[in-house]
């Protein structure tokens, strides 16, 4: 790995390394990828993390980032194959498992039932994982929180709250958003509303919590309200498609006489 590091820095960069220097030069390779993944520079993560996730690497701290970008990349297959590696490598981390868990639901999105019902259960084990790991992981349980509330009953669905209280009590503002969700999915519109407009007093101007309660509004039948927030989420976020494509949808319906 030494030699792999030095193959990929610049001799001014080895030599702030010898000296101690701080900041950016005294990174990890692995954390390098992660800023530059920050940074959206997928083209410079790509090259640093090539050789670094070649066959014989033994750099689980790399296969994750690699799985990042992977996902970032919206190449789930290729993600779900990089966190699995991160994960032999080093069983440890519970961010590792839970992106797997991330990655593996990526790869289900339009697959058909039977595939769908084959590939749910290694992502359920995934998310598993990672809270065994770390009982307040909360990607983990908000990835289990989701799973209860969307799988079929067949599949072990169910709308208990348990993992998404269990988020509310380490970020209140999460919490309140997958308690909506359950109540969304239980047709509870109103219920919803009411956790995601506690979720957006918790934390404003969040344009997906802002869009949710536009579209409850929308269910309960107040086009105004719904319109409102519609418009108020686009202001945060000019570029969010589901919000354009709701005040589309709700302006091409008829009024009601």
């Amino acid at each position: 790995m030494k030699n792999q590091i030095t193959k990929l820095l610049p001799l001014g960069v080895i030599a702030a390394l010898l000296l101690g220097a701080t900041g950016v030069f005294a990174q990890s390779p692995a954390d390098q990828a992660a800023a530059l993944l920050k940074k959206n520079d997928l083209a410079a993560a790509e090259t640093l993390l090539a050789p670094l996730t070649d066959a014989d690497s033994q750099d689980a701290a790399a296969f994750f980032q690699l799985g990042q970008l992977r996902l970032r990349q919206q190449r789930a297959a290729d993600a779900v194959a990089a966190f699995e590696k991160a994960t032999t490598l080093d069983a440890t981390k519970p961010e590792y498992f839970s992106q797997l868990g991330i990655a593996i639901n990526m790869k289900m999105q339009g697959a058909n039932f039977m595939v769908q019902a084959v590939t749910a259960p290694k992502m359920k084990k995934a998310f598993e994982k990672s809270v065994a790991l770390d009982p307040n992981h909360v990607a983990g349980l908000i990835g289990l929180a989701r799973y209860y509330a969307n799988a079929p009953e067949i599949a072990g669905g169910s709308l208990e709250k348990e993992f998404a209280e269990r988020v509310q009590k380490l970020v209140p503002h999460l919490g309140e958003s997958e308690l909506g969700r359950i109540a969304e999915r239980s047709e509870d519109f109103a219920g919803a509303l009411a956790r995601y407009e506690a979720a957006d007093k918790l934390k404003p101007g969040q344009a997906g919590t802002v869009f949710a309660c536009g579209r409850m509004f929308a269910k309960l039948g107040q086009k105004e309200e719904a319109r409102a927030k519609f418009e108020a989420a686009l202001k945060i976020n000019p570029e969010f498609e589901p919000a354009k494509k709701a005040l589309t949808e709700l302006n091409a319906s008829p009024a009601k006489s």
